[in-house]
């Protein structure tokens, strides 16, 4: 955190020797209500990393512990990034997209591609 640059919840953790398995057990995955709850309860969680009153609260999973709540005061919460599971090539999106077509059963879903024509991309449909 000390460049200003997001980390993971994990790394955050770390970086304050919070050892994962004093965080409280949570759900998996937890229902938007149960976040809701938590980052609305009074009095306020105190935030994992610093003690302060927490303004976020979020479910990680950490290795040999399982997935614990881990509640972020307004900084905090600001200096992490959430993990993105958006593939950021054309190859990954479409893996993506021949997967969910696979599992609706479409025909031809393993044959879906992005082909370039010209300057645009467009579906193999053939």
């Amino acid at each position: 955190m000390d460049d200003g640059s997001p980390v993971e919840p994990t790394e955050l953790l770390a970086q304050h020797g919070v050892p994962p398995a004093q965080l409280e057990p949570a759900p998996a995955p937890p229902a938007l209500s149960e976040v809701i709850a938590r980052i609305l309860a009074a009095p306020p969680h105190p935030c994992s990393a610093c003690g302060a009153d927490s303004a976020t609260a979020r479910v990680v999973p950490f290795p040999g512990v399982g997935l614990r709540w881990v509640d972020l005061c307004w900084e905090h919460g600001m200096s992490v990034r959430r993990r993105s599971r958006v593939p950021t090539t054309l190859e990954g999106i479409a893996a993506d997209l021949r997967a969910a077509a696979g599992e609706a059963g479409l025909p031809q879903a393993a044959r879906l591609a992005f082909i370039r024509s010209g300057n645009d991309y467009r579906t193999d449909h053939g």
